[in-house]
């Protein structure tokens, strides 16, 4: 179910990316990051162009596809993660940095080489398998995708206060931040709240250390229910604040939030839901017919 729901946000997201926008942009202002500098320049010729960003949209999609849906899983999962990863390359070569999209990369590699498709999947439905259930093959992917998120989120804190330290904590420090983002156009949205901040500026020193002291506290989830049930309900409280005052929104962290759901219970539950309404109905409908045959 992790695979399905976080290789559909991903085709989701890319379905709404303009690739042949990208192609148009000038070569010469492409600057390769890491491995991507081993590729011949011959290959960004062809490939940074409308038509051969447009086949690269097309390749992933169907990569994103099979992966979501779970046919050939092990090929489409595998492919569908290098080349989300090289799309991000790319992006990133033209002087766009942003780590929203990192932990979903980790993740997809996670599912593309572990058994993800023994479930839930076109495979398993064709192989007439089913997945063994507490089996360490599928327990260890989950804690490893958890611990990937976790360590996202718990790594800005520190780099935070290595960078700003204690003037990060200033009052004026968070609303600077949030209207200097809602002034500039690098971002989807224009929201206008951040202009309110200043005249809370009492507040923000608390408000920022409660997010650093979540960010540092974000491991707990790994392990603790308890822990899950205040950490990510703060995480979806933060994102959208974020979003709202400061233009800055992390869909692909919330998305990511699916490693932590209990998908096998949260299946059962709503099964048992189902099965108690329909058995509440076929009680409703024997009482109509003892009342008929009683009226007769």
């Amino acid at each position: 179910m992790i695979r399905a729901v976080i290789c559909s946000f991903v085709l989701y997201e890319i379905l709404l990316t303009d690739f042949i926008d990208l192609g148009r942009l000038p070569i010469t202002v492409m600057r390769p990051q890491g491995a991507m500098q081993l590729l011949p320049w011959r290959f960004y010729d062809v490939l940074l162009t409308p038509g051969g960003m447009l086949i690269f949209k097309c390749v992933l999609i169907i990569s994103l596809i099979g992966a979501t849906v779970g046919y050939l899983t092990s090929i489409t999962t595998k492919s569908a993660a290098l080349l989300f990863l090289f799309f991000e390359g790319l992006v990133r070569s033209f002087g766009h940095f942003n780590h929203d999209e990192m932990p979903v990369v980790y993740i997809l590699f996670v599912l593309a080489f572990t058994p993800s498709g023994d479930a839930f999947s076109l495979d398993s439905w064709l192989r007439h398998a089913r997945a063994r259930t507490g089996d360490i093959a599928y327990g260890y992917p989950i804690l490893l995708m958890r611990s990937l998120l976790a360590w996202s989120y718990f790594s800005s804190a520190p780099i935070k206060l290595r960078v700003a330290g204690l003037g990060y904590f200033r009052p004026d420090n968070l609303p600077t931040l949030a209207i200097m983002h809602s002034l500039d156009n690098l971002h989807d949205t224009h929201y206008k709240l951040a202009f309110w901040l200043p005249k809370f500026r009492g507040v923000m020193p608390f408000v920022v250390a409660a997010v650093v002291l979540w960010e540092l506290l974000f491991p707990l989830a790994i392990f603790s229910k308890l822990a899950r049930r205040v950490i990510l309900p703060f995480g979806i409280v933060f994102h959208l604040g974020t979003l709202f005052f400061m233009n800055v929104f992390f869909p692909f962290h919330l998305a990511a939030y699916a490693v932590f759901i209990d998908w096998p219970r949260l299946v059962s539950r709503i099964s048992a839901v189902r099965l108690f309404q329909k058995g509440k109905g076929l009680r409703g409908k024997a009482r109509n017919i003892n009342a008929v045959i009683r009226t007769d």
